[in-house]
Protein backbone atom coordinates (compact mmCIF):
# COMPACT_ATOMS: atom_id res chain seq x y z
CA UNK A 1 0.00 0.00 0.00
CA UNK A 2 1.70 3.26 -1.09
CA UNK A 3 1.91 5.98 1.53
CA UNK A 4 -0.59 8.14 -0.33
CA UNK A 5 -3.30 5.61 0.53
CA UNK A 6 -2.93 6.45 4.20
CA UNK A 7 -5.88 8.84 4.43
CA UNK A 8 -4.33 11.29 6.89
CA UNK A 9 -4.05 15.07 6.65
CA UNK A 10 -1.44 16.50 7.06
CA UNK A 11 0.31 13.85 5.01
CA UNK A 12 2.99 12.00 7.00
CA UNK A 13 6.53 12.71 5.85
CA UNK A 14 7.48 9.05 5.53
CA UNK A 15 5.19 6.02 5.56
CA UNK A 16 6.51 2.55 4.75
CA UNK A 17 3.36 0.44 4.61
CA UNK A 18 2.94 -3.26 3.87
CA UNK A 19 -0.42 -3.19 2.14
CA UNK A 20 -1.95 -5.15 5.02
CA UNK A 21 -4.24 -3.82 7.75
CA UNK A 22 -4.16 -4.07 11.52
CA UNK A 23 -7.57 -5.00 12.94
CA UNK A 24 -8.69 -3.37 16.17
CA UNK A 25 -11.75 -4.58 18.03
CA UNK A 26 -13.80 -2.46 20.39
CA UNK A 27 -13.49 -1.68 23.19
CA UNK A 28 -10.08 -0.27 22.36
CA UNK A 29 -7.38 -0.91 24.94
CA UNK A 30 -4.76 1.83 25.29
CA UNK A 31 -1.82 2.15 27.65
CA UNK A 32 1.52 3.77 28.32
CA UNK A 33 4.57 2.27 30.00
CA UNK A 34 5.86 5.61 31.32
CA UNK A 35 4.81 9.21 31.89
CA UNK A 36 2.38 9.69 29.01
CA UNK A 37 -0.83 9.30 30.99
CA UNK A 38 -2.22 12.68 29.92
CA UNK A 39 -1.76 11.80 26.24
CA UNK A 40 -3.40 8.40 26.78
CA UNK A 41 -6.40 10.22 28.27
CA UNK A 42 -6.53 12.50 25.23
CA UNK A 43 -6.30 9.54 22.83
CA UNK A 44 -9.15 7.85 24.69
CA UNK A 45 -11.31 10.96 24.27
CA UNK A 46 -10.43 11.21 20.57
CA UNK A 47 -11.17 7.56 19.84
CA UNK A 48 -14.52 7.70 21.63
CA UNK A 49 -15.48 10.86 19.79
CA UNK A 50 -14.44 9.55 16.38
CA UNK A 51 -15.63 5.94 16.57
CA UNK A 52 -18.48 5.99 19.12
CA UNK A 53 -16.72 3.03 20.75
CA UNK A 54 -15.63 2.50 24.34
CA UNK A 55 -11.96 2.83 25.33
CA UNK A 56 -10.33 1.12 28.32
CA UNK A 57 -6.92 1.33 29.96
CA UNK A 58 -5.08 -1.97 29.92
CA UNK A 59 -1.45 -3.08 29.79
CA UNK A 60 -2.42 -6.63 28.81
CA UNK A 61 -1.91 -6.69 25.06
CA UNK A 62 -3.21 -3.16 24.41
CA UNK A 63 -4.34 -2.11 20.95
CA UNK A 64 -2.32 1.10 21.26
CA UNK A 65 0.72 1.74 23.42
CA UNK A 66 2.29 5.20 23.81
CA UNK A 67 5.92 5.55 24.84
CA UNK A 68 8.09 8.53 25.71
CA UNK A 69 11.38 7.32 24.27
CA UNK A 70 14.49 9.49 23.98
CA UNK A 71 15.93 6.94 21.58
CA UNK A 72 13.28 7.90 19.04
CA UNK A 73 15.23 11.09 18.34
CA UNK A 74 17.70 8.94 16.43
CA UNK A 75 14.84 8.05 14.07
CA UNK A 76 13.11 11.43 13.95
CA UNK A 77 15.35 14.34 14.88
CA UNK A 78 12.57 16.71 15.91
CA UNK A 79 10.93 17.29 19.26
CA UNK A 80 7.48 17.07 17.66
CA UNK A 81 8.31 14.00 15.61
CA UNK A 82 7.07 10.49 16.30
CA UNK A 83 7.49 6.91 15.11
CA UNK A 84 4.38 4.79 14.66
CA UNK A 85 4.60 1.02 14.16
CA UNK A 86 1.48 -0.99 13.33
CA UNK A 87 1.45 -4.78 13.04
CA UNK A 88 -0.44 -7.81 14.27
CA UNK A 89 0.41 -6.91 17.87
CA UNK A 90 -1.29 -3.52 17.63
CA UNK A 91 0.02 0.03 17.33
CA UNK A 92 2.99 1.54 19.14
CA UNK A 93 3.73 5.28 19.05
CA UNK A 94 7.11 6.50 20.26
CA UNK A 95 8.36 10.04 20.68
CA UNK A 96 10.77 11.97 22.85
CA UNK A 97 8.00 14.41 23.84
CA UNK A 98 4.31 14.52 24.68
CA UNK A 99 3.81 16.78 21.66
CA UNK A 100 5.14 14.08 19.36
CA UNK A 101 2.90 11.48 20.97
CA UNK A 102 -0.13 13.73 20.49
CA UNK A 103 0.66 14.04 16.79
CA UNK A 104 0.98 10.28 16.54
CA UNK A 105 -2.42 9.90 18.24
CA UNK A 106 -4.00 12.23 15.68
CA UNK A 107 -2.52 10.05 12.93
CA UNK A 108 -4.10 6.96 14.50
CA UNK A 109 -7.48 8.65 14.71
CA UNK A 110 -7.22 10.03 11.17
CA UNK A 111 -6.11 6.73 9.67
CA UNK A 112 -8.77 4.45 11.16
CA UNK A 113 -11.29 2.92 8.76
CA UNK A 114 -14.40 0.84 9.33
CA UNK A 115 -14.35 -2.54 7.61
CA UNK A 116 -16.29 -5.80 8.09
CA UNK A 117 -17.45 -4.75 11.53
CA UNK A 118 -13.90 -4.04 12.76
CA UNK A 119 -11.65 -1.00 12.79
CA UNK A 120 -8.68 -1.10 10.44
CA UNK A 121 -5.37 0.78 10.38
CA UNK A 122 -2.67 0.38 7.70
CA UNK A 123 0.18 -1.89 8.80
CA UNK A 124 3.74 -0.64 8.57
CA UNK A 125 5.97 2.08 9.97
CA UNK A 126 5.44 5.85 9.90
CA UNK A 127 8.20 8.31 10.72
CA UNK A 128 6.77 11.77 10.84
CA UNK A 129 7.81 15.27 11.86
CA UNK A 130 6.79 18.85 10.97
CA UNK A 131 8.62 21.02 8.47
CA UNK A 132 7.97 24.14 10.56
CA UNK A 133 7.71 24.85 14.27
CA UNK A 134 5.06 27.63 14.18
CA UNK A 135 1.82 26.21 12.81
CA UNK A 136 -1.00 28.48 13.77
CA UNK A 137 -4.48 29.79 13.12
CA UNK A 138 -6.10 33.03 14.21
CA UNK A 139 -9.59 33.75 15.49
CA UNK A 140 -11.01 37.25 15.80
CA UNK A 141 -13.33 37.67 18.81
CA UNK A 142 -12.64 41.43 18.85
CA UNK A 143 -15.09 41.90 15.97
CA UNK A 144 -17.71 39.66 17.52
CA UNK A 145 -17.30 37.47 20.55
CA UNK A 146 -17.15 33.76 19.73
CA UNK A 147 -18.92 31.30 22.04
CA UNK A 148 -16.44 29.19 23.98
CA UNK A 149 -17.83 25.98 22.51
CA UNK A 150 -17.17 27.28 19.00
CA UNK A 151 -13.60 28.22 19.94
CA UNK A 152 -13.11 24.74 21.42
CA UNK A 153 -14.41 23.17 18.22
CA UNK A 154 -11.85 25.17 16.24
CA UNK A 155 -9.15 24.06 18.69
CA UNK A 156 -10.18 20.44 18.11
CA UNK A 157 -10.09 20.94 14.34
CA UNK A 158 -6.68 22.58 14.57
CA UNK A 159 -5.23 19.89 16.84
CA UNK A 160 -6.59 17.23 14.49
CA UNK A 161 -4.52 18.94 11.77
CA UNK A 162 -1.41 19.06 14.03
CA UNK A 163 -1.39 22.85 14.42
CA UNK A 164 0.21 24.14 17.62
CA UNK A 165 -0.77 27.81 17.97
CA UNK A 166 -4.09 29.62 18.47
CA UNK A 167 -3.79 33.38 17.93
CA UNK A 168 -6.61 35.37 19.56
CA UNK A 169 -7.06 38.84 18.08
CA UNK A 170 -8.51 40.56 21.15
CA UNK A 171 -8.61 44.31 20.42
CA UNK A 172 -9.90 46.14 17.35
CA UNK A 173 -12.15 49.00 16.24
CA UNK A 174 -15.24 47.12 17.39
CA UNK A 175 -14.40 45.93 20.91
CA UNK A 176 -12.01 44.40 23.41
CA UNK A 177 -12.70 40.71 23.90
CA UNK A 178 -11.29 40.44 27.44
CA UNK A 179 -12.71 41.73 30.69
CA UNK A 180 -10.23 44.28 32.01
CA UNK A 181 -9.97 44.96 35.73
CA UNK A 182 -8.05 48.20 35.11
CA UNK A 183 -10.29 49.43 32.27
CA UNK A 184 -13.77 47.96 32.79
CA UNK A 185 -15.34 50.49 30.42
CA UNK A 186 -13.75 48.59 27.52
CA UNK A 187 -16.53 46.03 27.98
CA UNK A 188 -19.21 48.64 27.34
CA UNK A 189 -20.44 50.32 24.19
CA UNK A 190 -20.81 54.06 23.52
CA UNK A 191 -24.28 54.10 25.07
CA UNK A 192 -23.15 52.25 28.17
CA UNK A 193 -24.48 48.88 27.05
CA UNK A 194 -22.54 45.81 28.12
CA UNK A 195 -20.54 44.09 25.42
CA UNK A 196 -19.67 40.41 25.80
CA UNK A 197 -16.06 39.68 26.70
CA UNK A 198 -14.19 36.67 28.00
CA UNK A 199 -13.65 36.46 31.73
CA UNK A 200 -10.32 35.37 33.18
CA UNK A 201 -11.95 32.07 34.15
CA UNK A 202 -13.08 31.46 30.57
CA UNK A 203 -9.60 32.21 29.22
CA UNK A 204 -8.03 29.89 31.79
CA UNK A 205 -10.48 27.21 30.64
CA UNK A 206 -9.47 27.73 27.00
CA UNK A 207 -5.76 27.70 27.85
CA UNK A 208 -6.16 24.38 29.67
CA UNK A 209 -8.32 22.91 26.90
CA UNK A 210 -5.88 23.97 24.16
CA UNK A 211 -2.80 22.96 26.15
CA UNK A 212 -4.13 19.44 26.61
CA UNK A 213 -4.22 19.22 22.82
CA UNK A 214 -0.72 20.63 22.33
CA UNK A 215 -1.84 24.13 21.33
CA UNK A 216 -0.52 27.31 22.95
CA UNK A 217 -2.61 30.48 22.85
CA UNK A 218 -1.05 33.70 21.53
CA UNK A 219 -2.86 36.87 22.71
CA UNK A 220 -2.92 39.99 20.54
CA UNK A 221 -3.57 43.53 21.79
CA UNK A 222 -3.57 45.47 18.50
CA UNK A 223 -2.09 48.97 18.92
CA UNK A 224 -1.69 51.81 18.02
CA UNK A 225 -4.08 51.47 15.06
CA UNK A 226 -7.52 49.83 14.99
CA UNK A 227 -8.32 51.90 18.07
CA UNK A 228 -11.81 53.37 17.44
CA UNK A 229 -13.35 51.51 20.39
CA UNK A 230 -10.54 52.57 22.73
CA UNK A 231 -10.77 56.21 21.65
CA UNK A 232 -14.56 56.27 22.03
CA UNK A 233 -14.13 54.92 25.55
CA UNK A 234 -11.04 56.87 26.59
CA UNK A 235 -10.91 60.05 24.45
CA UNK A 236 -7.93 61.37 26.41
CA UNK A 237 -5.82 58.94 24.34
CA UNK A 238 -6.66 60.84 21.14
CA UNK A 239 -4.23 63.19 19.44
CA UNK A 240 -4.36 66.94 20.17
CA UNK A 241 -4.95 68.75 16.88
CA UNK A 242 -5.58 72.52 16.76
CA UNK A 243 -6.78 72.83 13.17
CA UNK A 244 -8.79 69.88 11.89
CA UNK A 245 -9.94 66.64 13.38
CA UNK A 246 -7.69 64.20 15.25
CA UNK A 247 -7.61 60.58 14.20
CA UNK A 248 -10.54 58.53 15.44
CA UNK A 249 -8.72 55.26 14.79
CA UNK A 250 -5.08 55.62 15.90
CA UNK A 251 -3.83 56.23 19.43
CA UNK A 252 -1.81 59.33 20.25
CA UNK A 253 1.81 58.34 20.87
CA UNK A 254 2.72 61.76 22.24
CA UNK A 255 1.14 61.25 25.64
CA UNK A 256 2.44 58.98 28.38
CA UNK A 257 -1.21 58.13 29.11
CA UNK A 258 -1.13 55.92 26.01
CA UNK A 259 2.00 54.19 27.27
CA UNK A 260 0.38 53.60 30.66
CA UNK A 261 -2.85 52.35 29.07
CA UNK A 262 -1.14 49.88 26.73
CA UNK A 263 1.37 48.67 29.30
CA UNK A 264 -1.43 48.06 31.81
CA UNK A 265 -3.43 46.03 29.28
CA UNK A 266 -0.31 44.06 28.41
CA UNK A 267 0.31 43.45 32.12
CA UNK A 268 -3.14 41.90 32.45
CA UNK A 269 -2.59 39.79 29.36
CA UNK A 270 0.82 38.60 30.56
CA UNK A 271 -0.67 37.57 33.89
CA UNK A 272 -3.43 35.61 32.16
CA UNK A 273 -1.64 34.00 29.19
CA UNK A 274 1.46 31.88 29.92
CA UNK A 275 2.66 31.70 26.31
CA UNK A 276 6.14 33.15 25.76
CA UNK A 277 5.04 35.47 22.92
CA UNK A 278 2.62 38.43 22.98
CA UNK A 279 1.35 40.05 19.76
CA UNK A 280 1.08 43.86 19.82
CA UNK A 281 -0.47 44.34 16.37
CA UNK A 282 1.08 47.46 14.87
CA UNK A 283 -0.74 47.23 11.52
CA UNK A 284 -2.42 49.88 9.35
CA UNK A 285 -1.95 52.89 11.64
CA UNK A 286 -0.76 54.97 8.67
CA UNK A 287 -4.26 54.81 7.13
CA UNK A 288 -5.74 56.95 9.92
CA UNK A 289 -3.00 58.84 11.71
CA UNK A 290 -2.76 62.44 12.97
CA UNK A 291 0.67 62.32 14.58
CA UNK A 292 2.11 64.99 12.25
CA UNK A 293 -0.70 67.37 13.22
CA UNK A 294 -0.67 66.51 16.95
CA UNK A 295 1.16 68.97 19.20
CA UNK A 296 1.92 66.30 21.80
CA UNK A 297 3.31 63.90 19.20
CA UNK A 298 5.49 66.63 17.65
CA UNK A 299 6.87 67.57 21.05
CA UNK A 300 7.70 63.98 21.89
CA UNK A 301 9.25 63.37 18.49
CA UNK A 302 11.58 66.33 19.04
CA UNK A 303 12.39 65.18 22.57
CA UNK A 304 13.19 61.62 21.45
CA UNK A 305 14.90 62.54 18.19
CA UNK A 306 12.31 60.99 15.88
CA UNK A 307 12.35 62.75 12.52
CA UNK A 308 9.44 60.86 10.93
CA UNK A 309 6.18 59.32 12.08
CA UNK A 310 7.70 55.93 11.28
CA UNK A 311 10.50 56.59 13.78
CA UNK A 312 7.83 57.78 16.25
CA UNK A 313 6.16 54.38 15.82
CA UNK A 314 9.44 52.48 16.20
CA UNK A 315 10.09 54.30 19.48
CA UNK A 316 6.68 53.08 20.67
CA UNK A 317 7.50 49.53 19.60
CA UNK A 318 10.79 49.68 21.50
CA UNK A 319 8.94 50.74 24.65
CA UNK A 320 6.55 47.79 24.29
CA UNK A 321 9.49 45.50 23.63
CA UNK A 322 11.13 46.67 26.85
CA UNK A 323 7.92 46.03 28.80
CA UNK A 324 7.52 42.54 27.41
CA UNK A 325 11.18 41.66 27.77
CA UNK A 326 11.05 42.64 31.45
CA UNK A 327 8.29 40.04 31.81
CA UNK A 328 10.12 37.31 29.86
CA UNK A 329 7.88 37.70 26.83
CA UNK A 330 8.75 38.05 23.16
CA UNK A 331 7.16 40.79 21.07
CA UNK A 332 5.36 39.85 17.86
CA UNK A 333 3.90 42.32 15.34
CA UNK A 334 2.47 42.62 11.85
CA UNK A 335 4.92 43.63 9.16
CA UNK A 336 3.11 46.19 7.04
CA UNK A 337 4.04 49.40 8.90
CA UNK A 338 7.75 48.64 9.19
CA UNK A 339 9.68 50.33 6.38
CA UNK A 340 12.07 47.50 5.65
CA UNK A 341 13.55 49.20 2.59
CA UNK A 342 16.21 50.42 5.01
CA UNK A 343 17.29 48.96 8.36
CA UNK A 344 14.55 49.95 10.83
CA UNK A 345 15.31 50.69 14.49
CA UNK A 346 13.25 47.74 15.71
CA UNK A 347 14.69 45.00 17.98
CA UNK A 348 15.75 42.06 15.85
CA UNK A 349 14.32 39.53 18.28
CA UNK A 350 10.82 40.81 17.47
CA UNK A 351 8.86 38.10 15.67
CA UNK A 352 7.38 39.51 12.45
CA UNK A 353 4.08 38.25 11.05
CA UNK A 354 4.15 38.92 7.32
CA UNK A 355 0.83 39.36 5.56
CA UNK A 356 1.69 41.72 2.69
CA UNK A 357 3.60 44.81 1.66
CA UNK A 358 1.37 47.84 2.21
CA UNK A 359 -0.80 49.13 -0.58
CA UNK A 360 -0.57 52.70 -1.80
CA UNK A 361 -1.55 55.13 0.95
CA UNK A 362 -1.52 52.39 3.58
CA UNK A 363 2.15 52.43 4.60
CA UNK A 364 5.68 51.84 3.22
CA UNK A 365 5.87 50.18 -0.20
CA UNK A 366 8.99 50.93 -2.22
CA UNK A 367 11.84 48.52 -1.54
CA UNK A 368 9.82 46.47 0.96
CA UNK A 369 9.53 42.69 0.76
CA UNK A 370 9.48 39.58 2.92
CA UNK A 371 13.02 38.88 1.78
CA UNK A 372 14.19 42.21 3.21
CA UNK A 373 12.91 41.22 6.67
CA UNK A 374 15.04 38.09 6.43
CA UNK A 375 18.08 40.06 5.29
CA UNK A 376 17.64 42.23 8.38
CA UNK A 377 17.79 39.04 10.50
CA UNK A 378 14.15 38.97 11.65
CA UNK A 379 12.35 35.67 12.16
CA UNK A 380 9.07 35.57 10.25
CA UNK A 381 5.70 33.83 10.47
CA UNK A 382 4.28 33.73 6.93
CA UNK A 383 0.59 34.71 6.65
CA UNK A 384 0.66 35.94 3.06
CA UNK A 385 -2.88 36.98 2.15
CA UNK A 386 -3.39 34.69 -0.86
CA UNK A 387 -2.57 31.62 1.25
CA UNK A 388 -3.72 32.61 4.73
CA UNK A 389 -6.78 34.90 4.65
CA UNK A 390 -9.98 32.88 4.92
CA UNK A 391 -12.25 35.66 3.73
CA UNK A 392 -12.06 36.44 0.08
CA UNK A 393 -8.35 35.87 -0.57
CA UNK A 394 -7.36 32.20 -0.45
CA UNK A 395 -7.96 29.81 -3.32
CA UNK A 396 -7.34 26.12 -3.81
CA UNK A 397 -4.91 26.51 -6.69
CA UNK A 398 -2.76 29.00 -4.83
CA UNK A 399 -2.78 27.27 -1.46
CA UNK A 400 -2.05 23.77 -2.77
CA UNK A 401 1.02 25.14 -4.56
CA UNK A 402 2.16 27.24 -1.60
CA UNK A 403 4.37 26.53 1.36
CA UNK A 404 5.65 29.12 3.81
CA UNK A 405 9.23 29.10 2.55
CA UNK A 406 8.37 29.48 -1.13
CA UNK A 407 5.98 32.44 -1.55
CA UNK A 408 6.74 35.32 -1.43
CA UNK A 409 10.25 34.63 -2.66
CA UNK A 410 12.68 33.46 0.01
CA UNK A 411 16.38 32.68 -0.61
CA UNK A 412 17.37 29.15 0.37
CA UNK A 413 20.00 30.42 2.79
CA UNK A 414 17.29 32.39 4.66
CA UNK A 415 14.61 29.69 4.70
CA UNK A 416 15.10 28.69 8.35
CA UNK A 417 14.21 32.23 9.46
CA UNK A 418 10.66 31.57 8.25
CA UNK A 419 9.56 29.53 11.26
CA UNK A 420 6.10 28.69 9.95
CA UNK A 421 2.76 30.16 9.04
CA UNK A 422 -0.64 31.07 10.37
CA UNK A 423 -4.14 30.85 8.90
CA UNK A 424 -6.26 33.94 9.62
CA UNK A 425 -10.03 33.88 10.12
CA UNK A 426 -10.97 37.55 10.36
CA UNK A 427 -14.54 37.74 11.65
CA UNK A 428 -17.17 39.91 10.04
CA UNK A 429 -19.00 41.98 12.64
CA UNK A 430 -22.43 40.57 11.77
CA UNK A 431 -23.15 37.13 13.22
CA UNK A 432 -25.30 36.04 10.27
CA UNK A 433 -22.46 36.53 7.79
CA UNK A 434 -20.08 34.33 9.75
CA UNK A 435 -21.75 31.18 8.52
CA UNK A 436 -19.22 30.85 5.72
CA UNK A 437 -16.60 29.83 8.29
CA UNK A 438 -18.63 26.70 9.08
CA UNK A 439 -18.24 25.57 5.48
CA UNK A 440 -14.76 27.01 4.83
CA UNK A 441 -12.67 26.26 7.93
CA UNK A 442 -13.17 22.45 8.15
CA UNK A 443 -11.15 22.08 4.95
CA UNK A 444 -9.06 25.29 5.01
CA UNK A 445 -7.52 24.41 8.39
CA UNK A 446 -6.18 20.97 7.37
CA UNK A 447 -5.12 22.07 3.86
CA UNK A 448 -3.16 24.98 5.32
CA UNK A 449 -1.78 22.68 8.03
CA UNK A 450 -0.54 20.24 5.40
CA UNK A 451 1.47 23.01 3.74
CA UNK A 452 3.15 23.77 7.08
CA UNK A 453 3.82 20.13 7.96
CA UNK A 454 4.81 18.49 4.68
CA UNK A 455 6.60 20.58 2.02
CA UNK A 456 6.24 17.92 -0.68
CA UNK A 457 3.90 18.74 -3.54
CA UNK A 458 0.45 17.13 -3.51
CA UNK A 459 0.82 14.92 -6.55
CA UNK A 460 -2.58 13.16 -6.40
CA UNK A 461 -5.19 15.76 -5.62
CA UNK A 462 -8.08 13.33 -5.92
CA UNK A 463 -6.64 11.09 -3.20
CA UNK A 464 -5.88 14.15 -1.11
CA UNK A 465 -9.52 15.29 -1.42
CA UNK A 466 -10.70 11.85 -0.33
CA UNK A 467 -8.40 11.97 2.70
CA UNK A 468 -9.62 15.50 3.43
CA UNK A 469 -13.24 14.29 3.35
CA UNK A 470 -12.46 11.66 5.98
CA UNK A 471 -10.56 14.27 7.98
CA UNK A 472 -13.49 16.69 8.00
CA UNK A 473 -16.34 14.22 8.49
CA UNK A 474 -14.79 11.24 10.28
CA UNK A 475 -13.99 7.54 9.76
CA UNK A 476 -17.53 6.36 8.98
CA UNK A 477 -17.61 7.94 5.51
CA UNK A 478 -17.78 5.34 2.72
CA UNK A 479 -14.52 4.30 1.04
CA UNK A 480 -13.58 6.69 -1.75
CA UNK A 481 -16.18 9.28 -0.71
CA UNK A 482 -15.08 12.74 -1.95
CA UNK A 483 -17.37 15.54 -0.80
CA UNK A 484 -15.13 18.17 -2.41
CA UNK A 485 -15.70 16.87 -5.92
CA UNK A 486 -19.35 17.75 -5.48
CA UNK A 487 -18.62 21.10 -3.81
CA UNK A 488 -16.24 22.11 -6.59
CA UNK A 489 -12.98 22.22 -4.64
CA UNK A 490 -11.26 21.71 -1.31
CA UNK A 491 -11.27 25.44 -0.51
CA UNK A 492 -14.88 26.64 -0.55
CA UNK A 493 -15.86 30.19 -1.45
CA UNK A 494 -15.46 32.69 1.37
CA UNK A 495 -16.93 36.13 1.83
CA UNK A 496 -14.98 39.02 0.35
CA UNK A 497 -15.11 42.42 2.03
CA UNK A 498 -17.57 43.82 -0.52
CA UNK A 499 -18.72 40.83 -2.55
CA UNK A 500 -20.81 38.09 -0.89
CA UNK A 501 -19.89 34.71 -2.30
CA UNK A 502 -21.96 31.65 -3.20
CA UNK A 503 -21.64 28.65 -0.86
CA UNK A 504 -19.94 26.36 -3.43
CA UNK A 505 -18.10 26.47 -6.77
CA UNK A 506 -20.99 25.82 -9.14
CA UNK A 507 -19.10 25.86 -12.47
CA UNK A 508 -16.25 23.66 -11.22
CA UNK A 509 -18.70 21.33 -9.54
CA UNK A 510 -20.75 20.79 -12.67
CA UNK A 511 -17.62 20.19 -14.75
CA UNK A 512 -18.37 18.05 -17.78
CA UNK A 513 -21.48 16.48 -16.25
CA UNK A 514 -24.91 17.28 -17.56
CA UNK A 515 -27.05 19.19 -15.03
CA UNK A 516 -29.21 16.08 -14.60
CA UNK A 517 -26.16 13.91 -13.84
CA UNK A 518 -24.83 16.49 -11.39
CA UNK A 519 -28.20 16.79 -9.68
CA UNK A 520 -28.36 13.02 -9.18
CA UNK A 521 -24.87 13.03 -7.68
CA UNK A 522 -25.78 15.90 -5.35
CA UNK A 523 -28.86 14.03 -4.18
CA UNK A 524 -26.82 10.86 -3.57
CA UNK A 525 -24.27 12.84 -1.56
CA UNK A 526 -27.03 14.51 0.45
CA UNK A 527 -28.43 11.09 1.24
CA UNK A 528 -25.01 9.89 2.43
CA UNK A 529 -24.55 12.93 4.66
CA UNK A 530 -28.05 12.56 6.02
CA UNK A 531 -27.50 8.91 6.87
CA UNK A 532 -24.20 9.65 8.62
CA UNK A 533 -25.76 12.47 10.61
CA UNK A 534 -28.81 10.45 11.65
CA UNK A 535 -26.54 7.64 12.86
CA UNK A 536 -24.38 10.11 14.81
CA UNK A 537 -21.44 9.12 12.64
CA UNK A 538 -19.97 12.53 11.76
CA UNK A 539 -17.29 14.09 13.95
CA UNK A 540 -18.63 17.62 13.64
CA UNK A 541 -22.38 17.85 12.97
CA UNK A 542 -21.95 21.56 12.15
CA UNK A 543 -19.69 20.66 9.23
CA UNK A 544 -22.11 18.10 7.84
CA UNK A 545 -24.97 20.62 8.15
CA UNK A 546 -22.97 23.30 6.33
CA UNK A 547 -22.08 20.90 3.52
CA UNK A 548 -25.74 19.86 3.20
CA UNK A 549 -26.67 23.53 2.77
CA UNK A 550 -24.04 23.84 0.03
CA UNK A 551 -25.33 20.75 -1.78
CA UNK A 552 -28.95 21.90 -1.58
CA UNK A 553 -27.87 25.17 -3.18
CA UNK A 554 -26.10 23.19 -5.92
CA UNK A 555 -29.26 21.17 -6.55
CA UNK A 556 -30.98 24.48 -7.28
CA UNK A 557 -28.11 25.48 -9.57
CA UNK A 558 -28.40 22.21 -11.50
CA UNK A 559 -32.18 22.65 -11.85
CA UNK A 560 -31.76 26.12 -13.32
CA UNK A 561 -28.82 25.08 -15.49
CA UNK A 562 -30.91 22.25 -16.88
CA UNK A 563 -33.64 24.71 -17.88
CA UNK A 564 -31.25 27.36 -19.19
CA UNK A 565 -32.04 29.89 -16.44
CA UNK A 566 -29.00 32.11 -16.12
CA UNK A 567 -29.33 33.42 -12.55
CA UNK A 568 -28.15 31.41 -9.58
CA UNK A 569 -30.50 30.63 -6.67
Amino acid sequence: MPSRELDVVPRPRRADLTGEAVRLEAPFAVETDNGAGAVVALLSDLLERETNERVVRSNEGPDVRLTIDDASSSLVDDSEGYVLEADGNGIIVRSSTADGLRHGCQTIVGGLERGDGDWLFPAGEIRDWPATRWRGFMLDPARGILPLERVKRRIDQAARAKLNRLHLHLLDHESYALESEAFPELSRGPDGENRPAYSSEEIENLIEYAGRRGIEILPEVDVPGHASHVLETYPELQCTVEDGEPSDGTLCLGTTRTDEFVETLLGEVIELFPFETVHVGGDEWAMNCSWNECSRCRERMIREGSETVAEHFYEFVRRLHETLEANDRRLMCWNDQIDIAEAPDVPRDALVQFWRVSGKGRGPVEGCSLERFLEEEFEVVNSYVYAAYVNGWISEEYLLGWEPRSRPSIPDERAEQVIGGELLAWEPAAEETREYFERALPSAIPVFADRLWNPDAIADRRSFATALTRHALGPFVPAGFDIYRELGGTILPTEGENDPSPPAHAHRSLGDRTPLEARDDYEDTLETLGSLSEADEVVYPETAAAYRDCLEWLVGVADREGRGVIDRP
